[in-house]
């Protein structure tokens, strides 16, 4: 007769694996226990602010200078623009009352003239484009530096842990946490 034949397991080897999951469970759970505790002793000692950015760039007194530059050179530029657009009808209406006592040599030519014209007026007003927004992102970026360190003052005189600079990017928040107008009367101080 054959025996079956029978496996003993290692039971020493299972406890010391239970052993050990339970001493790796325990220094995981003592972990996020001092995590959560330093976390909590940060969120009871810690003050939070938030600035409007938008605020600041409209209606400190340098952000109203920098407007008005930017103003004054949107109404030059939209001067040439308008200048350009000008010639253009001018010249397109040249050509309407003349087009049956013009030879056809000069249609092609006044013809091409105007498609040049035209081309041209749209890089102009690209470009025009382009540098008012380059324009306009230097003079936020400028209020924005100045801003910066009013901002940092105020933020250690109120005992401020954390401002936030984009209150858009949190859910919500408290609008006795917004300290624009502290950080605006600094500003405008200077």
């Amino acid at each position: 007769m054959c025996e079956p034949h029978v496996h003993i397991d290692d039971t020493d080897g299972v406890i010391r694996g239970v052993v050990k999951m339970k001493k790796t469970i325990v220094a995981v759970c003592v972990a996020l226990a001092f995590v959560a505790g330093v976390a909590m002793a940060f969120a009871a000692d810690s003050k939070v602010g938030y600035i409007n950015v938008q605020r600041i760039v409209s209606e400190s007194d340098i952000g109203k200078v920098a407007k008005q530059d930017v103003d004054k050179l949107r109404q030059e530029k939209q001067a040439e623009v308008n200048g350009s657009a000008a010639a253009i009808n001018t010249l397109k209406t040249d050509i309407d009352t003349k087009k049956g006592a013009m030879q056809a040599k000069e249609l092609q030519e006044k013809t091409l003239k105007l498609q040049d014209m035209v081309k041209e007026h749209k890089r102009l007003v690209a470009d025009v484009n382009d540098e008012l927004t380059r324009k306009d992102r230097e003079l936020v970026a400028d209020i924005l530096r100045q801003a910066d360190g009013v901002v940092k003052m105020v933020a250690k005189k109120g005992n401020y842990t954390i401002i936030i600079k984009d209150p858009n990017a949190v859910g919500y928040l408290d609008p006795a946490f917004d300290i624009t107008d502290e950080v605006l009367k600094e500003l405008n101080k200077k």
